[in-house]
């Protein structure tokens, strides 16, 4: 097995997508987990993006869930990109946990709004006002 580096939020959504699946069929996690030849916690590892999506897994849950081929399409087709790993994976043993989560989920962002009335967002602060700023932060500090 792989070692992780966060669900990204493609794999999120298609977590989220099969337990909603599965939901709306009336399919209990041991039902689904039987048809995998698995244990309950292996389904709600999936369907929580704590694991990888397996083809054959999914194919399965869907065939299980009663997933009409127009809608099993789309999934199966976005099972590769789900599973690719985040940007950040060859970083992962210098981050905590919390961390990939977050940058997972902000790395699918296209617009990132911040608003301080006194505060230059950090990404645009020149070296003179970032100076300036730490200055007026931590007087006490020698230059």
């Amino acid at each position: 097995m792989r070692a992780r580096s966060g669900p990204t939020v493609e794999h999120r959504v298609l977590a989220v997508r099969l337990r909603m699946l599965r939901e709306r069929a009336g399919v209990s996690l041991r039902a689904a987990a039987e048809a995998l030849d698995a244990h309950p916690a292996t389904v709600r590892r999936i369907e929580r993006a704590e694991t990888g999506l397996d083809a054959r897994q999914v194919g399965e849950l869907l065939r299980c869930y009663g997933v009409p081929p127009a809608v099993a399409g789309p999934i199966m087709a976005g099972l590769a990109a789900a599973n690719l790993p985040g940007w950040w994976h060859r970083w992962r043993d210098a981050m905590e946990a919390w961390q990939q989560d977050v940058i997972g989920v902000e790395s699918s962002a296209s617009l990132v709004r911040t608003w301080h009335p006194a505060l230059v967002p950090e990404l645009l602060r020149t070296p003179a006002y970032a100076a300036a700023l730490y200055r007026t932060q931590y007087p006490g500090d020698s230059p």
